[in-house]
C-alpha cells in the first residue's frame, strides 16, 4: 500500500473517531450539504440563523429573548423586524415554534 494510501486511511479513521465523539452518525453526508445551503441566509435572517448554529434556540425562546441575545452582539432591531426573518426560517424548517396556552410564541432549533 502506498503512503498515500495510508496516509488518507489514517485521516478517515481520525473523522470517524472525531464525528463518534461529537455525537455526528457516520456517515452523514446530506445534512452537512443542506446546512451549506441554509448558509446562503444575509442580513438580519443570517443573524438569527449564526444564533441557530451557535445553539442559543437548544431551548424555546421568545421574541424579546431573540432580540435581547441580538441587542448583547451589537445588533439592535426592534422585535417587529425580527418577525420576518424568523418566519423565514421556520419555513425553510431551521426553527419550529410553539404557543402554549398562555404567552407568546416559543421560537427553537428543529432536529433534523
Amino acid at each position: 500500500m502506498s503512503k498515500s494510501k495510508k496516509i488518507i486511511e489514517q485521516i478517515e479513521s481520525l473523522l470517524e473517531e472525531l464525528k463518534e465523539e461529537v455525537g455526528i452518525p457516520i456517515g452523514v453526508v446530506k445534512e452537512s450539504k443542506k446546512v451549506v445551503a441554509e448558509k446562503n441566509f444575509s442580513g438580519l435572517t443570517r443573524e438569527i440563523f449564526n444564533l441557530v448554529t451557535e445553539g442559543f434556540f437548544d431551548t424555546a425562546k421568545s421574541l424579546s429573548e431573540i432580540q435581547k441575545k441580538l441587542k448583547e452582539e451589537g445588533i439592535n432591531k426592534p422585535t417587529t423586524a425580527l418577525m420576518k426573518p424568523v418566519l423565514m426560517l421556520i419555513r425553510k424548517k431551521v426553527l419550529g415554534r410553539n404557543k402554549p396556552e398562555k404567552g407568546q410564541y416559543q421560537y427553537y432549533k428543529r432536529s433534523k
